[in-house]
């Protein structure tokens, strides 16, 4: 049983956390590998089956943080019954996650979607075509960088075009790993199965049609169904969800659906992106240290990060900014209605 749940990465330290909550070890350990509506599927000893929430824990929730999310850890009972197809498990705990990856909704100003837990390493994907924008990847390996997870950018498609060399070089100062692979000469595909080490779990980002399900085809032998792109080289989406799969090597891997909107969900809004390491680097050396890099005497920055990487650094600053605003002001008024909620009717004359 111990060598299935290391195979999904288990090890001591979530067995030191499962214990703190379940000190008999009465439940089972099983991890999330896809999500639906009010259920999930577990990956546990003895295979894949269904585990759900009970339903006071929905309402318990104050958002989608709260909830299980795809690579989360969690301690379930009946799951036995669960694998003989007697029911569902019922998660009775969720186990302190070490990375989460988590967006701002789409089409929402104020509410927090999940993308992926206890991710080691986020592996953004941009092909050789007219899909590649330096400002989206800015904000993917943002997004990773605030969870906590390593970033890589991987350049996908290179077959396509005589010579990626120019490209990678635009690549190299957004993350400290970038790989170029084509799944038609396997050019790249062993480094990628070599940031996915035994145990270790990546999820894969991109825009709809890079090749992240055709990549996960090759090094997990995932049966994901892939479609070709479009003659204006525009993705078809493939992946309507997202799911966990393990390799034959034995690593981890989170696919993940493209996403048309990559808004940034705001913890600290004092805090710039993490993703401009060139730029803090250089903010050291500013006359003043709330400097923004606009129009302010002595700014390092101006004049030497190219024009528009620093458009990219203030567009990212300023949404930053203005969401947390704005979701300050949505918390506000959120405990406003449940104060109202709560404060009794007086009872009215006949």
């Amino acid at each position: 049983m111990t060598a299935e749940l290391d195979r999904l990465g288990w090890d001591p330290a979530w067995q030191v956390a499962r214990v703190a909550i379940d000190p008999g070890e009465a439940w089972q350990p099983v991890r999330i590998s896809a999500e639906h509506r009010g259920a999930y599927h577990g990956l546990g000893p003895g295979g894949v089956a269904w585990v759900e929430l009970p339903g006071h824990a929905f309402h318990a929730a104050g958002d989608k943080r709260a909830l299980p999310t795809v690579g989360d850890w969690v301690i379930v009972e009946r799951w036995a019954q669960a694998l003989a197809g007697a029911g569902a498990a019922t998660v009775r705990a969720v186990l302190p996650r070490r990375s989460l990856l988590v967006r701002r909704a789409a089409g929402e100003a104020t509410l927090p979607q999940p993308v992926a837990a206890n991710v080691d390493t986020g592996i953004v994907m941009t092909s050789a075509n007219t899909d590649l924008s330096l400002a989206r990847l800015d904000r993917y390996v943002a997004l990773l960088r605030e969870a906590g997870i390593a970033p890589a950018i991987v350049l996908s498609k290179i077959d396509l075009v005589p010579d990626p060399a120019p490209l990678l070089g635009r690549l190299a100062a957004l993350a400290p790993r970038v790989v170029a692979i084509s799944v038609v000469t396997d050019a790249g595909l062993d480094a990628i199965r070599a940031l996915g080490a035994p145990g270790t779990t990546c999820v894969l980002l991109g825009s709809s049609g890079v090749g992240k399900s055709t990549l996960l085809n090759r090094i997990a032998g995932a049966e994901q169904t892939t479609r070709a792109i479009r003659g204006d080289e525009r993705g078809r989406h493939t992946t309507t969800r997202r799911e966990l799969f393990v390799s034959q090597d034995g690593g981890l891997w989170i696919d993940t659906p493209g996403m048309r909107e990559l808004g940034q969900w705001v913890e600290d809004q004092d805090e710039e992106p993490a993703v401009f390491d060139d730029i803090a680097e250089l903010a050291r050396r500013c006359k003043f240290r709330d400097c923004r890099h606009r129009d302010e005497p002595g700014c390092a920055v101006r004049g030497t990060v190219p024009a528009a990487r620093l458009a990219s650094f203030h567009k990212l600053s300023d949404e930053r900014h203005g969401g947390a605003a704005r979701q300050s002001q949505a918390q506000k008024l959120a405990e406003t209605r449940r104060a109202k909620a709560k404060k009794p009717v007086p009872p009215t004359e006949d």
